[in-house]
């Protein structure tokens, strides 16, 4: 059997999670790390992305991610997230439609926001569609 740690993730509005995994993967600034029980301790800057994890029985969970912080311990992983919804919570109608309203920005099309806001509101966007899809099962 795996060794355990805690994998915490709060968002400004809630705690999304709190519970014991045997392993994390999440979306640094410097790229994709991981995280099993034991680990050196870290602090690190997150990007939007997947934080990939695998609870206790071995099957693995996705929560969409928009930046943030982490902080690692050999026994706990404290994710500070921008937002964070699990990925069986992700509306995709919503995330598409603010997909669509960023790149209608990049194209000039609209001036509801600012070309580096509407990139940020794209990675944020994408990262939740991801989880919606690997969530149900429909990833590529």
């Amino acid at each position: 059997m795996a060794a355990e740690f805690t994998l915490s993730v709060v968002a400004p509005d809630r705690e999304v999670l709190d519970q014991p995994v045997t392993m994390a993967i999440a979306p640094g600034v410097q790229g994709y790390f991981g995280v099993l029980a034991g680990h050196e301790p870290l602090v690190a800057a997150l990007k939007p992305g997947l934080l990939e994890y695998t609870d206790t029985t071995g099957t693995r969970h996705y929560v969409s991610i928009s930046g943030g912080f982490v902080e690692v311990t050999a026994k706990r992983m404290t994710v500070l997230a921008d937002a964070a919804e699990r990925a069986q919570d992700v509306d995709a109608k919503r995330a598409e439609e603010a997909l669509d309203r960023a790149r209608r920005v990049l194209r000039g099309e609209s001036g509801e926001m600012t070309q580096p806001e509407a990139v940020e509101a794209i990675e944020r966007a994408s990262a939740r569609l991801r989880a919606s899809k690997v969530g149900t099962g429909n990833a590529p």
